[in-house]
């Protein structure tokens, strides 16, 4: 063990070797904290005698703790039976053996997002209430989010009015049925370490429990923590604050910043050694973390060379700085630089449109992290479908991608008619003729002849509107803007941008190619076939782009960083509140610190939104960068050229508004961000400083401003 202690640098060997009292391990980016977590496990087992199946160590993903588990064993053997789990699979423990004390039996059933939607939508039925107003996806993630304590249920009733019956029903339905759901593992987990005895038995039996990720625990997970700890302060955390970034999701920073407070006597040990990134890179995240307040403070360092400066492309537009991108990848593997170790961040999905392209223009092979190609996402599939059957009349494989998307009712045996109907008539417009001819209800008819009479006008509209507008045409007649808020109330802004960026990309190739007309639509189809007839290439040949909340954990040699706008990133919706930009800037932390060798940042002057190019300022970010730090990157051979004038007719852009101030009497001053309808009945969607995003009926809303 002595040996394995000799591995360690000075403040690693403190914090493995300290066990007097409760114990934060504030580990910085690249400092070493998981050889820090199973060293400590090691040393408890090997030198104090600990009793392996006694120590309990939490992580957040399976894989995170697969990855434990190997290091554990590497280092005890195979049969050291340590306990490492994620918070869900150690309540999932919990509850089998005490099932009786909630009212369940040890066999129950944990449902999926599938099962917990169609329970949901029984639910809904047993109530009389409307599926199409009370959505179950919606519903259910509502109810999520109450169960994680992010709001209160009589909170959600602003998004439900009647959902607190919803919420009682289908819990009572899930002990019917002995079944939990996800969110529920955590909840009955809690209570069940509420009940003293039980409590005081698992505090006793638990000789140590150790924490990692400890700055991502919601409220539910740190009580959970403390009541397995509390009497003995016999805990261990590790966690970095500066990468605090999922609070969308339930993470509660002050769970770390207040670690000292919640557990008394506390020691903090700061691993501030960065063994992954040059002295530059450091330097230059070191000085944009520090203007943050949220934090504890701490400094990395590294004995790491300096390297190269950051580089720096300030491009005319997110065309060029894709073209910058590929080029500069292109340049790097010809001097023996691996695909695999080259990464791209973006802040949103969308952004990676226009970075695709430019990569496989330049014949540079790519993978997607945490998402699928652009497009081959559904959204984008979707719209490309209706615009298909808009130029090709016999494109029945669209056709019954459309047929019932939005949904129309028209299920599984309407579709076996049409499938017979296609095999004689060839065309969409006489296959769905004769489909509404066939059909006996009403309902379906009028669907039928509904889904005929959109597929004519859009063929209509094609050649009238400018692509971008016709793109988002499809989207508006189509109802998709509605059905996507509806099938995906956790993501539909992200995909509803995706439909938009297919615009842009689609408004682009026309100015490209000076194309018009049924040529214009039928050229870019034909590119997107071409392109995605690729072969398939080995995972450790190809670059990787990802958004920067999916590197987390990751890191590459080489790390460019795009699309670093205001309103870019930071976010324009997460930019309200200092909190937020303080999530922000962790965020840009994070993607920094990714880099071990080089590292690359990019914006762009002028941005495509909503067809038309938009002025864009530099991200705040950059310039908390030290000057000395960067190098900025000239432009050198191929630019893109952007015509003065174009066959096709931009769309307008859209004039900056002052925000709308309103004022409601539980939440106070709001600042809007959309409003759908008119009139008293129209859902306006506003940020309040103290409780988040809402959406409010207009009646209930004072307009200051």
């Amino acid at each position: 063990m002595r040996e394995l202690l000799s591995d360690l640098n000075e403040k690693q060997r403190e914090a493995v070797l300290y066990f007097d009292s409760p114990l934060l391990i504030l580990a910085g980016a690249g400092s070493g904290k998981t050889r820090v977590i199973t060293y400590k496990i090691a040393y408890m087992v090997k030198e104090l005698g600990f009793q392996p199946e006694r120590v309990l160590a939490i992580t957040f993903t399976n894989k995170a703790t697969r990855e434990m588990k190997e290091r554990i064993e590497g280092l005890l053997g195979k049969e050291t039976p340590v306990l490492v789990s994620t918070f869900h699979s150690f309540c999932v423990r919990l509850l089998r053996s005490h099932a009786r004390r909630i009212g369940y039996s040890p066999n129950f059933v944990i449902l999926d997002a599938d099962d917990k939607r169609r329970l949901i939508k029984e639910v809904l039925k047993e109530l009389n209430l409307d599926s199409e107003q009370f959505n179950p996806s919606a519903i259910s993630s509502v109810m999520s989010n109450v169960k994680n304590g992010l709001f209160a249920l009589e909170s959600a009733e602003v998004f439900y009015e009647k959902l607190k019956p919803v919420y009682d029903l289908y819990n009572r339905k899930l002990k019917e049925i002995n079944a939990l759901d996800f969110d529920d593992l955590l909840l009955y987990g809690r209570e069940l370490l509420s009940d003293p005895e039980l409590k005081s038995y698992y505090s006793r039996f638990f000789q140590y429990v150790l924490i990692d990720e400890y700055q991502d625990t919601n409220r539910v997970q740190y009580e959970i923590a403390k009541a397995l700890t509390e009497e003995k302060g016999n805990i261990c955390v590790v966690g970095d604050e500066d990468q605090c970034i999922y609070s969308w999701r339930g993470a509660n920073i002050d769970n770390i910043l207040s670690f000292e407070k919640d557990f008394k006597n506390a020691k903090v040990i700061k691993l501030e050694k960065n063994y992954r990134c040059t002295g530059t890179i450091l330097e230059a995240a070191n000085a944009v973390i520090e203007n943050n307040r949220l934090r504890k403070g701490k400094r990395l360092y590294t004995d790491n060379p300096k390297g190269q400066p950051i580089g720096l492309f300030r491009a005319e537009s997110d065309l060029e700085e894709a073209l910058f991108v590929a080029k500069t990848v292109k340049k790097l593997v010809n001097r023996g630089v691996k695909p695999s170790d080259i990464a791209v961040f973006y802040r949103t999905n969308s952004l990676s449109r226009v970075l695709e392209d430019a990569l496989r223009r330049e014949g540079i092979p790519y993978q997607i992290v945490g998402g699928v190609k652009f497009y081959e996402r559904r959204e984008v599939k979707d719209i490309l479908a209706y615009l298909r059957l808009s130029v090709f009349d016999s494109d029945v494989l669209s056709l019954f991608r459309v047929l019932n998307t939005p949904k129309r009712g028209l299920g599984s045996a309407v579709e076996e008619k049409l499938r017979k109907i296609v095999e004689v008539e060839k065309r969409w417009d006489r296959a769905l003729s004769e489909l509404a001819s066939q059909l006996r209800l009403e309902k379906q008819k009028r669907a039928v002849e509904e889904l005929y009479q959109l597929l004519v006008t859009l063929r209509e509209k094609r050649d009238e509107l400018p692509p971008y507008d016709f793109v988002k045409f499809i989207s508006t007649v189509t109802g998709y803007s509605d059905f996507l808020k509806s099938e995906y109330p956790d993501d539909w802004e992200q995909r509803l941008e995706n439909v938009e960026e297919l615009g842009n990309t689609l408004q682009e190739f026309a100015e490209r190619s000076s194309l018009i007309g049924e040529e214009l639509y039928v050229e870019f189809i034909a590119s997107l076939t071409l392109s995605s007839d690729q072969d398939e290439i080995e995972e450790s040949s190809r670059v990787t782009l990802m958004t920067v909340h999916a590197s987390k954990g990751l890191e590459f040699p080489v790390v460019f960083v795009t699309g670093l706008e205001e309103g870019t990133f930071p976010h324009v919706k997460s930019s309200e509140t200092s909190q937020e930009v303080e999530e922000e800037r962790r965020l840009f932390y994070v993607a920094v610190t990714r880099a071990k060798r080089q590292l690359f940042l990019s914006y762009s002057k002028r941005r495509r939104l909503f067809g038309s190019y938009r002025t864009m300022k530099p991200s705040r970010f950059i310039s908390e960068i030290p000057s000395h730090l960067i190098r900025e990157v000239e432009r050198k051979g191929e630019k893109i050229q952007h015509p003065i004038k174009s066959t096709v007719s931009p769309s307008k852009p859209v004039k900056e508004k002052r925000p709308k101030i309103v004022f409601h009497k539980k939440f106070g001053k709001g600042v809007v961000k959309r409003v759908e309808g008119v009139g008293e009945s129209a859902k306006v969607t506003a940020f309040f400083a103290n409780y988040g995003e809402k959406t409010i009926i207009m009646k209930f809303l004072k307009v200051l401003g």
